[in-house]
């Protein structure tokens, strides 16, 4: 540890091939599979923990670091688990699908499932689903079996830039032609409902039960720079998240809790106590609670996400 406390934590990405998968995250990252979908970028959820990618905990699960390092790391958040944040990069629509709130998701032993995206990339007429303009959860559920929902679902167009909040209970998906980063709560739960006759498995009787019709996504745009002034784009009692735009130099303070930190569009350099971190468009790190100030050096807009 320096002066200060744990330093910047980088930590390896998780890839996962989806059959809706896009190319941009195998350009960027110049990765050499095709088929990569997703991209966790910070996860402590079961089996799905990222693991340290360079630094004193290299190797090490970032279940194991909390665990050692809770106060340090996380400050005053007991919960053990971090906010998720993982690209997608569609060419394909992704499932109709819904997820369950705390209260739900503690009667099977797990955490609520509300989430965010930020869209970094979208071709002309790109879109997302949220929300449904039907209250009968029985229409519903026969035009699911009937493979003909989508005359139900509300469609949003999107461009690079905005922001849309959805909530658990909400049907929703990301649509295709995009590459957007998810920031969300800790749960791992999802109820598909439609998937354009892809032959894959449904959850009708669980994910109707749970479904709420009168839900609406929020939708923020942030289009417009606004150098060295986060703006709040959520706050969520299990995430918040604001966007900031730098060019030059900015100071992140101090703080009681951990910070994610990132880069949307640009690329910029943290630094702290004299050690400089590359942060590249897509990539991301972890400041722990302990870490103190870091600079952050470049031309960049950075997405940062913690928990309140």
């Amino acid at each position: 540890m320096g002066k200060a406390g744990i330093g910047p934590i980088r930590l390896e990405p998780v890839y996962k091939k989806a059959i809706w998968a896009g190319e941009r995250l195998k350009k960027i990252r110049g990765l050499q599979e095709d088929g990569i979908g997703i991209c966790r970028e910070v996860c402590a959820y079961k089996g799905s923990e990222n693991r340290v990618e360079e630094g004193q905990f290299k190797g090490c699960r970032i279940d194991q670091v909390i665990a050692d390092y809770r106060r340090e790391l996380m400050g005053p958040d007991d919960s053990g688990q971090l906010v998720r944040v993982a690209y997608m990069d569609t060419r394909e629509d992704l499932s109709i699908q819904v997820h369950p709130n705390e209260d739900q998701a503690e009667r099977i032993g797990d955490f609520e499932k509300s989430e965010s995206w930020y869209i970094l990339e979208a071709d002309p007429g790109a879109y997302i689903t949220a929300g449904v303009n039907c209250s009968d959860k029985a229409t519903l559920r026969s035009a699911a079996e009937s493979g003909d929902m989508e005359q139900y679902l509300v469609r949003i167009p999107v461009k690079a830039g905005d922001f849309a909040m959805i909530p658990a209970g909400l049907v929703h998906a990301c649509g295709k032609n995009m590459l957007a980063l998810e920031v969300g709560s800790f749960g791992g739960i999802t109820y598909r409902l439609y998937d354009y006759g892809r032959g894959r498995p449904l959850d009708l009787d669980k994910g109707m039960e749970i479904l709420d019709p009168s839900l609406r996504c929020e939708l923020v745009h942030t289009q417009e720079k606004v150098p060295g002034v986060p703006r709040p784009l959520v706050r969520h009692l299990l995430f918040s998240a604001d966007v900031l735009d730098v060019e030059g130099t900015w100071t992140l303070d101090g703080y009681e809790g951990y910070r994610i930190l990132c880069c949307v569009e640009g690329a910029c350099r943290i630094i702290r106590e004299g050690e400089e971190y590359p942060l590249p468009y897509t990539k991301t790190l972890l400041v722990p609670a302990s870490c103190g100030p870091v600079e952050i050096r470049g031309n960049a807009r950075l997405l940062i996400a913690w928990k309140v």
